[in-house]
């Protein structure tokens, strides 16, 4: 299974919400109640061997800091919080019927209203144990670890799939608002790190039933048949599951240092639960699960492209049933000067130098009520305060006006690297040094990496980005040495081949090489650092771009992207009957609709396909596209440097349509394509990313053409930059496609 992720507008706008509901036809209903129960387990009795997971605990403190805070304001007495020995499996089914399912219910038969929110949070151990009711095509089924799971007497006490079923069933009679976060992991790969992974050993006993569970606990015919293997719970609209990780996945942990104001001692989250709590800060009342998640993912996957968060079930229904507040969270400006201004947010809460700032005149409640007067960009960052240069603003500004971290620019990235190869005084490490030092003082190039000096102190996860490692080329690629994959090629590739030659790489924190790419360690020392230098410049361009996005922007749900894939009766295409009177021409046309899991798109290597994009904002945008590639190249698609699309494509406002690339094509004298009018998904099914950025100010292919890169192991970034902090109004958000063979 291969990912395509594209970035497109997805934002869902509904009524205002003012401590009232307000329904589509504009009659208001009374605030719903929100149900928690929460568990998080970082230690287990009588499991010695497993990793303790110092996260578990901070997932669910640090969300029931949030639920109780001003954003939703769940009441304290309706929070259950069960935390290591507290989290045993009798414990937890007492309170999620007790709890959960006794107020659901006294709340349906009170009011006869199905809009109770209910949420289960699990952070800990995930496993398998084996399947007792032959639901499972692997024959396993997915389990959550509980304190006591590990019983002295050989039992096993995990919770499994088919149980949390039979809780939902019984749920879903009085609500249709149940919402379940679970941070571990079901299956997994052999991550390198995996003893900090969220995955108990796969259990050998089936775990025993809970006795106070009046329901049937094994599901036999009743629960769905084809539920994936790495779910706990069945594809269905009528719940939300957000889980950390896909089948295959690890489901990590995030060391959060000066970002969550410590110096020393790292502050340990579940990755998926420190982005998913970020995003929900910011929810409003008509934020959907697809607009939260399509940022978890995206923030997840830039971190640890190993791990992909999923979430299941109907995207479009508003996070925990609108109970957010309709106001956005501004941030304050602190002082204000001729050209700049101080505003209190810093790195705790993410803020980077480069970042873009927008700022709002004090009476605006939403950033979709009316326009910026001025934008800027952060250079200097505190942990808890940011220096904001601005740029145009349309009148002097006061400390009540309002401000917002919108996004991190283009380019404004910058990569901590952790030269774990070789010691800091070693003749590698200072050539390294020495040319990074080099090329950026002489381009003055904002994109760059930071080299960290106390390699003892930065070897815990969170200080470092990248790390610089060097081991036997078998062990950093151990399938190309057993010839089960293709072996990628190093920078400077010498005759020699053996499998057990040095060779530096470069990981990200799950110590998987990026983009397959190495540098034989034997050789000028220049040399080598050199290739390397080239591989961390290449991908910190990469990652910035990635990184790029808009969500408190005014054209937040009016621009669509669509991608329809395109067939021939004959299945095969060919210039002589696709492509007439220059015009790319087929059978069919298909939408394509998103898969109730996760919301990706599917598609197979080899489908060909446009994309259809219509502009209901009340502005004529300017729309760009770049294929982010897994070979660590980046292309711009759109606007092609060709007359008519060289300056820039404007798609009209109120309804305007464009295709892209466009349907015209253009033959050789042979017959064959020149330009096909269409995208293809590649053979060998890589992983692709289209970044679609629609502005106001014009963006032609010469602003963002310098972004262009070939394959990591060609060549490094060219030294142009541009930023997105001058367009007053732009966007750009992610969705998914899924690729199979």
């Amino acid at each position: 299974m291969l990912l395509v992720t594209i970035l497109l507008i997805a934002v869902s706008l509904t009524g205002e919400f003012r401590g009232v509901t307000a329904k589509s036809n504009g009659e208001q209903t009374e605030r719903p109640p929100m149900f928690v129960l929460q568990v998080g387990i970082g230690e287990y009795v009588n499991a010695r061997k497993w990793a303790g997971l110092r996260g578990a605990v901070t997932d669910v403190v640090e969300m029931r800091k949030l639920l109780e805070g001003e954003r939703f304001r769940v009441p304290t007495a309706n929070i259950v919080t069960l935390i290591d020995q507290q989290g045993t499996k009798t414990k937890i089914f007492t309170a999620f019927q007790e709890h959960l399912i006794a107020k659901a219910k006294d709340h349906f038969e009170k009011t006869k209203r199905r809009d109770a929110v209910v949420l289960f949070q699990y952070s800990g151990h995930g496993s398998q144990a084996p399947d007792a009711d032959n639901d499972e095509s692997d024959r396993l089924d997915e389990t959550l670890v509980t304190y006591d799971s590990q019983d002295i007497k050989g039992k096993n006490f995990d919770i499994t799939d088919d149980e949390i079923f039979a809780l939902t069933a019984e749920l879903k009679k009085y609500t249709d608002n149940i919402v379940y976060i679970i941070d571990s992991c079901h299956s997994g790969s052999g991550t390198r790190d995996a003893e900090d992974a969220r995955r108990a050993p796969t259990r050998t006993t089936v775990p025993e039933p809970v006795a106070i569970l009046p329901m049937q606990t094994r599901s036999g015919g009743e629960k769905p048949a084809d539920k994936s293997d790495d779910s706990v719970l069945p594809p269905g609209d009528d719940y939300i599951v957000i889980s950390a990780a896909q089948a295959e996945q690890l489901a990590m942990q995030k060391y959060c240092f000066e970002e969550c104001g410590s110096d020393k001692e790292p502050v340990v989250y579940g990755l998926l639960t420190y982005h998913l709590i970020d995003e929900l800060r910011n929810a409003r009342s008509d934020t959907s699960y697809r607009e939260v998640m399509e940022n978890v993912v995206r923030k997840v996957s830039a971190e640890r492209p190993t791990q992909t968060p999923l979430i299941e079930g109907d995207q479009r229904r508003a996070v925990f049933g609108s109970l957010g507040k309709a106001e956005d969270n501004f941030v304050p400006i602190l002082s204000v000067e001729a050209s700049s201004i101080r505003v209190r947010s810093g790195a705790i809460q993410g803020v980077a130098v480069g970042s873009i700032v927008s700022i709002y005149d004090k009476a605006v409640k939403r950033f979709d009520e009316a326009e910026k007067i001025a934008t800027g960009q952060v250079t200097r960052v505190t942990a808890t305060e940011s220096d904001v240069r601005l740029v145009g603003p349309k009148r002097p500004l006061t400390i009540s006006d309002k401000a917002v971290i919108a996004s991190p620019d283009l380019g404004s990235m910058r990569l901590k690297v952790l030269l774990a190869a070789a010691e800091p005084s070693s003749d590698a490490a200072q050539a390294i040094n020495d040319r990074l030092r080099r090329s950026f003082a002489s381009t003055g190039d904002p994109r760059g990496v930071d080299i960290l000096a106390d390699t003892t102190v930065s070897r815990q996860t969170g200080r470092w980005n990248v790390a610089i490692l060097k081991d036997s080329f078998s062990k950093v690629f151990p399938k190309a040495a057993r010839a089960e994959a293709a072996a990628p090629k190093c920078a400077n590739a010498g005759s020699n081949n053996s499998t057990e030659r040095e060779v530096y790489y470069i990981t990200g924190s799950d110590f998987v090489p990026l983009f397959n790419f190495c540098v034989e360690a034997a050789g000028d020392a220049q040399n080598v650092a050199a290739e390397l230098v080239k591989g961390l410049t290449h991908i910190a361009r990469y990652r910035s771009v990635q990184s790029v996005h808009n969500k408190h922007s005014r054209l937040a749900d009016k621009v669509s992207v669509k991608p329809i894939r395109l067939r021939t009766n004959t299945g095969a295409f060919s210039g002589s009957k696709n492509c007439v009177d220059g015009k790319f021409v087929v059978d069919r046309y298909e939408p394509v609709l998103p898969s109730l899991r996760g919301g990706r798109y599917p598609f197979a290597p080899g489908d060909v396909f446009w994309f259809e994009i219509t502009n209901n904002s009340p502005y004529d945008l300017f729309i760009s596209m770049l294929n982010l590639r897994d070979d660590g190249s980046i292309k711009l698609h759109f606007p092609r440097n060709i007359d008519g699309e060289k300056d820039g494509v404007v798609i009209p406002k109120n309804g305007g349509k464009r295709i892209v690339n466009s349907d015209r094509c253009r033959l050789n004298g042979n017959g064959d394509f020149i330009e096909a009018g269409a995208l293809r998904v590649s053979a060998n099914a890589a992983a692709d990313a289209f970044k679609f950025i629609a502005t106001v100010s014009k963006i032609g292919w010469d602003d963002l053409s310098y972004l262009e890169m070939d394959p990591i192991r060609a060549r490094g970034p060219r030294n142009e930059t541009t930023s997105l902090a001058t367009n007053n109004e732009w966007i750009a958000v992610d969705l998914t496609f899924e690729i199979k063979k």
